[in-house]
């Protein structure tokens, strides 16, 4: 199996997405790293050293005194605002069990380095000591030293320590039998080999490759890096390394042997028995009943400025609901107290604003993450020769982009929110440009039948729809999700556009299932999609908008261009070498480490993207928007919505808190 056969493939519509953003070398402490406080901040209230409740519990002799469970040197915390008080449950929602981001991002934001509360692209955010007190780079970026924090505790009061690491790398993360199926190129060097692990003592680890790795702290600042260290106390139980009736433990569980039985024992949120260094501690698993009741970790890491142990909120209660109305209907009633994802539509926005006074509630605005509304791509290596010389025709689908009335469908779907725009980074974005967004999206019945005809379709039949050379209308099928309700009302919008320019198009409203069981197959001929920024940081799964590099997303427009790139020449259909020269710049980009450099490269392949023209996009996307009552503080008035950043998670909730009533 080839490195590249390891890569998982990530897509907006997925809740885990890995890390991305410049690699800084930090060797300084965590302390203080927040400069986003005013100066004139002012304390909320008198506090002590720990919540009222945990300090009842030392009296009672049930723990130790805060200053026993604090690591020797706890990450000290600046607040967005101000030092917040003590109590509080904060009520939040997820849609389904399968929801399992908002809990992730929310609460369980304690990576090993973590993104800086302000994003600023891939090449400016910075990325900061969280459970590490410091970390070093070496050797060019092919050594990653991490220095721990001495006296950290597991949230059941055992020392967090090398060997925690230790288990979780060479037990769980390059363990042959856990990970049939190919290790996760995170851990793996271009040989394929595993990475050298040492735990140089108890508190201080590396990670050795036999080249730079690119990305490598970027993807563990994020949901990459959830199993970089897992409690071996706990754990060991579970793997037949440990325990020789791993097995039989497994069976008991439900599982089949202990291979399937670990997934689900190291996933917190389904496991709530298992240790975690998180600010709030999980009572039940998520598919245990309506709710996920979390109460505060009482050997939390992280103080505030008076030296307060975080969190001020006393517990979390997430409602388990299995529709977004419902969740509208909370935000609107004042249910929530702050809430992300789902329920932040141009659709809901109405109702959420009128509702505010009465909920009690603000808006906070959300920079997008997406680059467009919609694009749709033409199957460029589809089997049948005729279709797959049509849809490759740039000239042909320059003038169904001209035909489309983009200002239109902004105003009659997304609210008159965006501007027409086709499948590039958008405005703000450090690799947005301008010519590559623009370009063919001037609405012009004129350019189109220009194009069209320069095509070679200047005859007609007598329904007035274009014909091919040998006689055939221009027609085709164009494959849209039937619950993307914005897609699919703006494909009937278009399609009267096409008419209009004698381009026959059926619009067919499939099934998510259905449509990438056709779509994968190489059998649509077109197919709409929504479309992310690209990504500098990121393995071949990613960035199938811009080139054909992984075989799911890009068959939309090139699936056995994409394999033959995955499977290095073994399988799909070679590209034209334009196309070849742009995944050439693609792998380059990727084996850079110098963030400044990658980016420079990726710029190079996105010129291949304006000039090959993959896909005709509609628009940039509305703000999305998130909720939160009023008086919650230390709550940011706006996020990026870059899955990247895994809002709300770097804005450090521990520090959220509520505001004494006047």
């Amino acid at each position: 199996m080839s490195n590249r056969e390891t890569i998982r493939h990530f897509d907006r519509r997925d809740v885990l997405r890995a890390g991305a953003g410049l690699l800084v070398v930090a060797s300084a402490s965590g302390c203080g790293f927040f400069e986003t406080d005013p100066d004139s901040a002012k304390g909320a209230g008198k506090k002590g050293k720990e919540a009222p409740s945990l300090e009842a519990r030392v009296k009672k002799g049930e723990l130790p005194e805060v200053g026993k469970r604090l690591p020797e040197k706890p990450l000290a915390v600046k607040p967005l605002e101000e030092t917040g008080v003590y109590g509080g449950t904060w009520h939040s929602a997820m849609i389904t069990q399968e929801d399992m981001g908002w809990l992730r991002f929310s609460m369980g934001y304690e990576p090993l380095v973590r993104w800086a509360p302000e994003w600023l692209g891939v090449t400016k955010t910075k990325l900061l000591p969280n459970v590490c007190e410091k970390y070093e780079v070496l050797d060019g970026g092919k050594e990653f030293v991490f220095h721990l924090r001495k006296g950290m505790k597991w949230s059941d009061g055992e020392p967090v320590t090398a060997e925690d690491f230790e288990f979780a790398f060479t037990d769980y993360n390059v363990d042959r039998d856990l990970h049939a199926y190919g290790i996760y190129e995170l851990w793996l060097s271009k040989s394929g080999k595993p990475a050298r692990f040492e735990a140089v003592d108890d508190h201080t680890v590396k990670y050795v490759y036999e080249e730079p790795k690119p990305g490598f702290l970027e993807e563990i600042a994020g949901v990459g890096g959830v199993y970089m260290l897992l409690p071996k106390h706990y754990l060991k139980q579970f793997h037949r390394q440990y325990n020789e009736n791993a097995d039989a433990v497994a069976k008991k569980a439900g599982s089949a042997d202990w291979i399937n039985h670990m997934p689900i024992v190291t996933e917190p949120w389904n496991n709530p028995k298992m240790p975690t260094l998180n600010a709030w501690i999980p009572r039940n698993a998520v598919t245990k009943g309506s709710q996920v009741v979390c109460d505060r970790n009482p050997y939390y890491w992280k103080i505030d400025p008076d030296g307060s142990q975080l969190p001020y909120i006393d517990k979390v209660i997430v409602d388990v609901l299995q529709d977004v109305e419902v969740e509208v209907l909370k935000v609107s009633n004042g249910d929530l107290d702050m809430q992300c994802y789902q329920f932040g539509t141009v659709r809901n926005k109405p109702v959420i604003s009128r509702n505010r006074s009465k909920g009690g509630y603000r808006l906070i605005d959300v920079e997008p993450d997406a680059a467009n509304t919609m694009i749709i791509g033409f199957n460029q290596t589809h089997p049948d020769k005729k279709k797959r010389a049509l849809y490759a025709n740039k000239d042909f689908r320059i003038g169904l982009s001209h035909a489309i009335n983009r200002q239109k469908i902004i105003d009659t779907i997304f609210a008159g929110q965006g501007r027409p725009w086709q499948a590039g980074p958008n405005p703000g974005n450090e690799l947005y440009n301008e010519e590559l967004g623009t370009q063919y999206t001037e609405y012009s019945v004129a350019k189109a039948n220009e194009y069209l005809d320069k095509a070679g379709f200047t005859k007609r039949n007598g329904d007035g729809i274009r014909l091919t050379k040998d006689g055939d209308p221009v027609a085709f099928t164009v494959l849209v999700v039937s619950d993307m309700a914005d897609q699919v009302d703006a494909m009937d919008m278009i399609r009267e556009n096409w008419r209009e320019v004698g381009v026959d198009a059926t619009v067919s409203r499939v099934a998510e299932t259905l449509y990438w069981e056709r779509v994968e197959a190489g059998k649509s001929e077109a197919a709409t999609w929504d479309c992310n920024n690209f990504d500098v940081r990121t393995g071949t799964g990613g960035n199938h908008y811009y080139l054909p590099n992984n075989p799911r997303g890009s068959s939309r427009f090139g699936g056995e261009w994409a394999k033959w790139y995955l499977r290095e020449g073994k399988d799909g259909e070679e590209p034209p070498a334009r196309i070849k020269k742009q995944l050439e710049l693609f792998d380059k980009m990727r084996a850079t480490f110098d963030p400044d450099e990658a980016l420079q490269a990726a710029k190079q392949v996105l010129e291949i993207t304006k000039e090959e023209f993959y896909y005709i996009g509609i628009s940039t996307p509305p703000k999305d928007y998130c909720i939160a009552k009023t008086n919650m503080g230390n709550v940011p008035k706006s996020f990026s919505g870059a899955a990247f950043h895994m809002m709300p998670g770097p804005s450090n909730t521990s520090t959220y808190f509520f505001k004494a009533k006047a």
